[in-house]
């Protein structure tokens, strides 16, 4: 088993910045400005033409309009988009949802798109995300249960920085239509903070404020073979591995790259259920980098992270991989000074929601 201690991001990095109440930055830190490129209203009909949205159809005109007495309701009436990697759009339905209409506005003087799109409840996110399946940040994504839908919404490369709107309606199996609701974007630009620029790198991690693990230390699992001799044998540390290194370089330009180095011990398992006694398979070593993106929303003070490009090097075995619409790797808060930098998720399982924290140092 191996665990991988950044993903930095899905699912997604809310940053906060430690400020005294007369907005002055701390000392040996630069003061933030809004970026006014993301205040600049876009064309709506430029961005619904350069939007991609799996399992839907643009139709000409406007969207149908309600009838019916189907509600609908959304947590969000702003959020943030990202250049090529866009948004989601997620709300609960009904079991006779049968999809939804969104038509993009205008923020500045409230005019349509020309044209609407007609979405399919088979809406699904194009990206190719397996790769990071195993990955220690991943379940900071919530799973949908049967009534939440979520629609991926994509950019093309000539969607900037910006702001725009949609009107959002759903529709069920017996045609009714609700009252649409509207949703205001905000498309960010590409890095933003002087601050972060530079190197970090990794020292530990906090779970709920206890530390659960710092760089070089070993982390093991336990686990229960059923041997073929119909016993059971409970073996410690099963799988065991032990993060080496892990700096993260945030650029001037909007740029990030990370590489991970760790090593780790695996279980034979096959070999261990034959005889019944612990076996081992020779020590491995991985290094897994990622390439992409970093943007800054000086307003909520958020920080996020999203991976166009990825490398992974398994004992000597490498697998390359390219993120056409960019993956959302990390979305947290986190605290910064001049030379510390924590980072911050809200994580869920089964049982329960915890936070957890990634300290890196310059």
């Amino acid at each position: 088993m191996k665990k991988h201690y950044l993903c930095l991001i899905v699912s997604a990095f809310l940053f906060i910045i430690s400020c005294s109440d007369d907005d002055s930055s701390p000392e040996g830190l630069v003061n933030i400005t809004p970026d006014p490129t993301e205040e600049i209203a876009l064309d709506p009909t430029d961005i619904s033409k350069n939007i991609l949205i799996p399992g839907g159809n643009r139709v000409s005109g406007n969207a149908p309009s309600p009838n019916g007495t189907l509600t609908f309701s959304m947590d969000q009436t702003n959020q943030s988009a990202f250049q090529k990697n866009g948004f989601n759009i997620n709300f609960e339905a009904p079991a006779n949802y049968a999809g939804a209409y969104i038509q993009v506005k205008s923020k500045d003087n409230g005019e349509t798109a020309d044209e609407y799109w007609d979405v399919s409840p088979s809406n699904k996110s194009s990206h190719s995300n397996d790769h990071k399946r195993r990955r220690l940040l991943t379940h900071q994504t919530s799973k949908l249960n049967d009534q939440e839908i979520e629609i991926d919404v994509n950019f093309e490369d000539t969607v900037s920085a910006g702001t725009f709107c949609y009107l959002i309606c759903i529709y069920d199996t017996d045609g009714n239509i609700s009252e649409p609701i509207e949703v205001c974007v905000e498309v960010e630009a590409w890095g933003g903070n002087p601050n972060i620029i530079g190197t970090w790198n990794y020292t530990k991690r906090t779970r709920d404020g206890i530390t659960e693990d710092t760089l070089g230390q070993e982390e093991c699992d336990n686990t229960t073979v059923f041997c073929e001799n119909e016993m059971e044998l409970t073996v410690e540390n099963a799988y065991c591995d032990t993060l080496l290194s892990l700096p993260i370089i945030f650029n001037a330009d909007g740029t990030y790259s990370y590489a991970e180095t760790s090593n780790y011990t695996n279980l034979d398992y096959q070999q261990t259920r034959e005889n019944c006694i612990a076996s081992f398979e020779e020590e491995g070593e991985e290094m897994y980098t990622s390439k992409g993106n970093w943007a800054y929303d000086e307003e909520e003070g958020r920080l996020t992270l999203v991976e166009f490009e990825y490398s992974e090097i398994d004992n000597g075995v490498s697998e390359n991989g390219f993120e056409e619409d960019g993956y959302l790797l990390f979305d947290g808060k986190a605290t910064i000074t001049e030379s510390s930098l924590i980072i911050e998720g809200e994580y869920n399982d089964d049982l329960e929601t915890y936070i957890v924290e990634f300290h890196f140092n310059k």
